[in-house]
């Protein structure tokens, strides 16, 4: 049963992680399904087809007799996926990290390549940056660790608690432009814009959740 298995993923903000591709046969595009907040919420991306982002994703609750539909968007999101708790809008905000697409042998130097971020809440797309909108403010490599600390590399730490406040944001970490130390980027996870509140001290919250396919 779907929700059996969701309830023994745990986690307190959370993250799909899709890294897997194809390069022949049906396309990269694939059901998924996360699950966060202890297995309270999940979060379900069907796609319409076999590339491009026609398909929908889906925030529920889960429910003892019939899951409830929190949020729908009208779109099929690839790759890394968000979910985060806002009391001062009182929605759930979606934050959805699109890498680009591998769909041959001469494309690996794509790995790491972010082609899209954007912010949802309510239901529908708050805010979005492009590919060449991310390398102007120098992320242009992801990576899981900095200690490299190569030009343009940059990691995700995840949706955290502003300390003091009811503002949450999404934080990146990327290398100095200047100097071997790294630099935070943290947006507003209702607007995705640059937050005002983070000169205090961030509150950092787990993020990251093993995720599966759905089959077909």
């Amino acid at each position: 049963m779907l929700r059996a298995l969701l309830f023994c993923i745990l986690a307190s903000a959370c993250v799909l992680l899709t890294t897997g591709f194809k390069i022949a046969g049906r396309g990269e595009n694939c059901p998924t399904v996360q699950s966060a907040f202890g297995g309270t919420l999940y979060v379900r991306s069907v796609p319409s087809s076999d590339y491009g982002t026609e398909g929908k994703t889906q925030v529920f609750r889960a429910r003892s007799d019939v899951d409830e539909l929190v949020d729908e968007y009208p779109v099929y999101m690839r790759g890394e996926l968000y979910l985060g708790w806002s009391p001062i809008a009182g929605k759930w905000c979606l934050v959805h990290l699109e890498p680009e697409r591998i769909t041959s042998n001469n494309d690996f130097a794509k790995l790491g390549k972010v082609s899209r971020l954007a912010f949802y809440m309510g239901g529908k797309e708050i805010i979005a940056y492009a590919g060449k909108d991310l390398e102007k403010m120098g992320l242009k490599e992801k990576v899981q660790t900095l200690v490299y600390r190569q030009p343009g590399q940059f990691m995700v730490n995840g949706i955290q608690q502003v300390s003091g406040t009811n503002h949450y944001v999404f934080v990146i970490e990327k290398t100095a432009e200047q100097g071997k130390g790294t630099q935070t980027i943290s947006l507003d996870i209702t607007t995705g814009t640059h937050s005002l509140h983070v000169i205090q001290t961030l509150q950092p919250t787990p993020s990251r959740l093993v995720s599966y396919r759905q089959r077909d």
